[in-house]
């Protein structure tokens, strides 16, 4: 069998027809489906990175804006352990002045208590001995006993100087009335004595009335208005109690 060149040729034209209808029908459609498809997926893709992106970077404000709280929480963990650690000490401060002061306050009544039982045992101790000197000297006391005390006083006031004499004076008046008491019976002797000694203190005459009380065990006792000479043994007692007082 021969070559037919005018055949060749014709199958080729139909070859280059066979591929212009497959170009024009067939390929370019599919060339433009894969290139939409390729956008698509390039939009896509792109749509991934720019999440991506966006992701990455709300991660890395998340991580700032937790480093942050981080920060924030210690700065104000330390700031409340400060001021816990500052009001803790304050308050110990306040309970350890509190306690200070209620032991002082303690201290100061227990030594007011102290002082007080003190002075209320002495006292009862001076009022204990004055009662039993009372006693002691009301056995012995006797009327030699009280002229021995008259005669003091009298020599008391004998001996008073220029000063305290215009003092008794004053205060006795001229022609005053003084009452003399005594825990016994003064013999005109002793009255004589005693009347002439407050006379001659007050400087001028006095008008006198007498009286016994057994209570002032020895001694006299001479009131001249306001003015009250204690020389007895019952006031003497008195005054040794109340002195510890």
């Amino acid at each position: 069998m021969g070559f037919d060149w005018s055949t060749f040729v014709l199958e080729i034209v139909n070859f280059l027809i066979l591929v212009w209808i497959l170009k024009r029908l067939l390929y370019v459609p599919v060339m433009a489906a894969i290139e939409r498809r390729r956008q698509k997926v390039a939009a896509v893709l792109a749509e991934a990175d720019a999440g991506r992106d966006e992701a990455e970077r709300l991660r890395a404000e998340y991580e700032s804006r937790r480093e942050d709280w981080d920060r924030e929480r210690t700065a104000a963990r330390a700031d409340l352990e400060q001021t816990l650690n500052a009001e803790r000490e304050r308050r110990i401060a306040d309970i350890d002045a509190e306690i200070a002061r209620r032991r002082e306050q303690a201290a100061i009544v227990d030594r007011r208590e102290r002082d007080e039982a003190q002075r209320h045992t002495e006292q009862q101790a001076l009022a204990l001995a004055a009662g039993f000197g009372a006693r002691l000297l009301g056995r012995i006391a006797d009327p030699a006993l009280e002229r021995q005390l008259v005669d003091l006083f009298v020599a008391d006031l004998g001996g008073l100087p220029d000063g305290e004499r215009r003092t008794f004076a004053a205060n006795m008046g001229k022609g005053g009335e003084v009452r003399i008491t005594s825990a016994w019976s003064l013999d005109p002797v002793q009255r004589a004595a005693v009347e002439d000694a407050l006379a001659d203190a007050a400087d001028g005459p006095l008008t006198f009335s007498y009286a016994e009380d057994p209570e002032l065990i020895a001694g006299l006792r001479v009131d001249a208005g306001a003015l009250v000479m204690r020389a007895n043994l019952r006031d003497e007692l008195q005054f040794f109690a109340a002195a510890g007082r």
